[in-house]
């Protein structure tokens, strides 16, 4: 049986070494630490700094940036790319966008909240558990890009 894939990015106000937005390879999952590949180097974070799904959404990550120069206004919003995690400015509420580096044109997930059903929360999933919510995951992702029948 093949083995289930996961991924984690790191959580909207966690303080960690990750970049935002960004998904990063899990290599082992215990109930208290997340064991990344980060740039070919494994990165122990704690479990609760990360979220971890068992694939990785093709979207486009929304990032609230830092503030602009005197720190008043709203913060900067920028995406990341899901294939080669490259940063790119959003300036409007768009659907889509083209990566400047890998030239990829992917959704754009505004709302994370969807996926938040296939987190995986606590210990070390069971294969079938997993193999369940790959398989959810993958169908509301062929019925948001209008591919289911």
């Amino acid at each position: 049986m093949p083995q289930t894939q996961f991924w984690a990015r790191v959580r909207a106000r966690a303080e960690c070494p990750l970049r935002r937005g960004a998904w990063y390879r899990v290599v082992d999952l215990t109930p208290v630490e997340a064991y990344l590949d980060v740039n070919h180097r494994l990165l122990h974070i704690p479990r609760a700094f990360v979220q971890v799904l068992p694939l990785r959404p093709p979207l486009w990550s929304i990032v609230a940036g830092p503030r602009s120069g005197d720190g008043a206004g709203a913060p900067r919003v920028y995406g990341v790319c899901p294939s080669c995690c490259s940063r790119t400015p959003i300036g409007g509420k768009v659907r889509t966008l083209r990566c400047a580096r890998c030239h990829g044109v992917f959704a754009v997930g505004w709302s994370d909240s969807p996926w938040r059903a296939f987190e995986v929360l606590a210990g070390r999933p069971t294969a079938g558990m997993l193999a369940r919510a790959r398989t959810t995951a993958l169908r509301a992702l062929a019925t948001a890009f209008g591919l289911s029948g």
